[in-house]
């Protein structure tokens, strides 16, 4: 059996790369990723209420949302920055999933051609091109729509399922 079958900690993962800004206005930007899972506990008025929490272990199946922060820490406003978050082996994306409402959003199964989700297209052996799925998706970039102000955060998300 091997260790896909079986739990993993979440530790193997935090070794992946949190995210590469691109352009990121020399050096002014400063990223990190957390990752983190769902859980339901009951609130102070005794409902259900779903909190995140760090993602310390997971299971196939279970579902990882990963918040990806970037701040301008220079004293200038940073513009024309992108950043694209990998993702993680053994993971597939959880289409419409990204949520990141001071960029736009675009996807790669590749890591070099980007584009949105539904204008994406994979080439078949035969060289016939399909729309690529989802769970094919290997990167999520988000490209900022304004420059970002001194000392200014912003923070994007997408999930996705260990396989």
């Amino acid at each position: 059996m091997n260790a896909w079958n079986k739990s993993f900690s979440i530790a193997v993962l935090t070794l992946l790369p949190a995210g590469l800004a691109l352009a990121q206005a020399k050096g002014c930007i400063e990223l990190k990723t957390t990752a983190q899972t769902e859980r339901t506990v009951t609130g102070p008025d005794g409902r259900p209420e779903t909190t995140l929490v760090p993602a310390s272990t997971v299971v196939p199946g279970s579902e990882v949302i990963w918040t990806v922060t970037a701040t301008n820490v220079c004293t200038k406003p940073a513009g024309d920055v992108s950043i694209d978050s990998p993702i993680p082996e053994h993971m597939a994306y959880i289409a419409g999933s990204a949520v990141a409402t001071a960029f736009s959003v675009s996807y790669s199964i590749d890591g070099k051609r980007y584009a949105a989700a539904e204008t994406l297209t994979v080439r078949e052996a035969d060289g016939t091109d399909r729309a690529a799925r989802p769970e094919e998706f290997r990167h999520v970039r988000y490209a900022m729509r304004v420059a970002l102000a001194p000392g200014e955060s912003v923070s994007a998300r997408y999930r996705t399922r260990v396989e």
